[in-house]
């Protein structure tokens, strides 16, 4: 692995990791992960100075207290020379997305993790691959990582446990096969193929059906495609990860839209995509400005006139929507939103990457994208991204789907599951 899909997976595990109370043995992937996590909000296409005010609030919505664990990112970014303190502020260095990664990649390699937390890593880039046997787990990390065959036992129930990646039984008798919300973005084609000739012909239809349009349009609103694929259908592909549902929500309510999990794979590996839901975020509040914000809030008509104002350092506006349907972002630092007079706002983009992603999302069906991250809920606007949506989705189904999610699970081969 390199060094952007090896911090592509400490964010993504140090989000796991937020929601178990006490994991003292997987320390050093939350020590990185939080400070690549702030890091990522902080900076932008370029070098800036960012108010105390401010960093408090990013922080904030990173899910950081500021009192007792921003000191101590501060203090290591800075040791990083990636930040400089002032009394009224800081100053940051100009990254991408990707940049922030290799640099997650070298703090962690700096506060030497433990072994459990090497396997962790990259028994998930492994699953993303393929879905694997128990035993066969058991066996890869024992032999990597010289780990006992009964510390193996228990650094295996504890992957499960925090949720490092999934697992189902296959059938009945039969042990847990691994795998994760990332299956779909490598080798795509040879897995959806797999998952499609396992289908009934008619099913088979509304799958070929859903990925035409998903491919010609980039990001298609939930009930759209729930009519396409059916209800039961589209749970399966939902639960396994073949594709992705994007929430965002505002004072109207809370809005659903579908994505492929390789539109954003293009060009670059899935796992580094997937550390940073800010594109996914942003093509979601496009693609609600375009077709379900009224007309009088400043519905969007010209999407790729507006993209191409924002990657070109302009501002856009002024319009009352602003104000409410991009304050998830402006939180996580890709957008600058400032009043404009009665009512209304305009915007400004600080992350040109993530324009460039969304832009080609919606205007080719497909990108790739180096700044995409996971988003808690903010006030007034929120955004949920696929990770959290497929969990939740896993969890409402019922038995008799859960099987036929493994079986469908099964069916992804290439040279079979290991």
């Amino acid at each position: 692995m390199n060094d952007k899909t090896i911090g592509a997976w400490v964010i993504h595990h140090s989000q796991k990791l937020r929601a178990v109370e006490l994991t003292p043995d997987y320390e050093q992937i939350s020590f990185a992960g939080k400070r690549g996590s702030v890091l990522n909000a902080f900076t932008g296409s370029e070098d800036s100075s960012i108010t105390n005010d401010k960093m408090n609030a990013l922080s904030q919505a990173n899910g950081i207290h500021t009192r007792l664990e921003l000191p101590a990112i501060l203090n290591e970014l800075e040791r990083q020379r990636l930040i400089d303190k002032g009394e009224h502020g800081i100053e940051v260095l100009g990254l991408t997305s990707g940049q922030v990664l290799e640099k997650t990649a070298a703090i962690l390699e700096e506060v030497s993790p433990k072994a459990c937390e090497r396997a962790a890593i990259d028994l998930s880039e492994q699953t993303s691959d393929l879905p694997m046997k128990k035993e066969h787990a058991a066996e890869y990390i024992s032999d990597a990582y010289e780990i006992s065959s009964q510390e193996t036992e228990d650094i295996l129930r504890q992957y499960e446990e925090i949720g490092f990646f999934d697992f189902e039984d296959l059938s009945e008798g039969e042990e847990k096969i691994y795998f994760n919300g990332n299956l779909f973005r490598h080798g795509e084609m040879a897995k959806a193929n797999a998952v499609i000739s396992s289908l009934s012909s008619a099913d088979q239809k509304k799958v070929q059906h859903l990925l035409t349009r998903l491919t010609a349009v980039g990001c298609l609103a939930r009930a759209d495609a729930m009519a396409i694929a059916g209800d039961t259908l589209y749970s399966k592909l939902c639960a396994i990860g073949f594709v992705d549902e994007n929430s965002i929500g505002n004072e109207r309510g809370s809005f659903v839209f579908v994505t492929r999990p390789a539109a954003f794979s293009k060009f670059s590996l899935s796992v580094v995509d997937d550390a940073f839901d800010l594109a996914k975020a942003f093509v979601t509040s496009l693609t609600y400005g375009i077709t379900t914000s009224p007309d009088s809030r400043g519905r969007i008509r010209m999407i790729e006139a507006l993209l191409g104002k924002l990657i070109a350092g302009k501002s856009v506006g002024p319009a009352t929507a602003i104000g409410h349907d991009y304050k998830v972002l402006e939180m996580k630092g890709v957008l600058k939103v400032s009043p404009a007079g009665h009512g209304m706002f305009t915007m400004r983009l600080l992350k040109r990457e993530v324009g460039e992603l969304a832009l080609a999302v919606i205007t080719e069906g497909e990108a790739s994208t180096e700044s995409l991250l996971h988003l808690p809920s903010v006030s007034a606007t929120t955004y949920q991204g696929p990770e959290a949506n497929r969990i939740m989705q896993r969890k409402r189904q019922s038995p008799p789907l859960k099987k036929s999610v493994a079986n469908l699970l099964r069916d992804i081969r290439t040279g079979g599951i290991r």
